[in-house]
């Protein structure tokens, strides 16, 4: 665009300079009319001044508007960099949400599991012991006997906690 302004103010000084030449041929003799040359001499210098001001700014709006069209790159390849590193981090975030969300899925099927075995595993020797209490209850079965036979399931129930304690501290060690 620059180079078709440079060419285009050529052209229009080589006319304007051809004006002034033929005006002042026009002056030196050939016309013996010398207001009407004067006036001549005059129009054509004032339309030459206007062309080259009309140039000038012409020149001076391409300059500025290359100026904007190199800013406005800038602006957009800094916005194209921004965006494309928002779309890596977006896409960084997603995956640290999808590893959470499946770890978290996995941790709740473990502690479903975990759950189900610690309800069977207790609700058998407190059912026991709910039988002896029964029994002994109805003297069906001697005081005594009873006694180490619940003895028995308290032990029994304190070996699955304590297990069961296990389990869970080696658990969390693993996830």
């Amino acid at each position: 665009m620059i180079i078709i302004m440079k060419n285009a103010c050529i052209f229009f000084l080589f006319i304007l300079i051809s004006c002034l030449i033929f005006s002042n041929t026009v002056y030196a003799g050939v016309v013996k009319d010398d207001a009407h040359e004067t006036a001549k001499l005059w129009s054509i210098i004032t339309a030459g001044s206007l062309l080259l001001m009309v140039i000038a700014l012409l020149m001076y709006n391409v300059r500025r508007s290359a100026i904007s069209n190199e800013q406005l790159l800038k602006l957009n390849n800094e916005i194209t960099r921004q965006k494309e590193s928002a779309d890596i981090i977006n896409q960084h975030l997603e995956e640290i949400i999808s590893d959470r969300t499946r770890d978290l899925q996995n941790q709740n099927k473990k502690l479903s599991a975990y759950s189900s075995y610690l309800s069977h595993q207790i609700r058998g020797p407190i059912a026991t012991l709910k039988g002896l209490m029964n029994l002994e209850h109805e003297n069906l079965i001697d005081k005594d006997e009873c006694i180490d036979m619940m003895k028995r399931c308290v032990s029994e129930i304190d070996e699955k906690i304590i297990e069961m304690s296990d389990m869970l501290h080696h658990s969390d060690r693993t996830t």
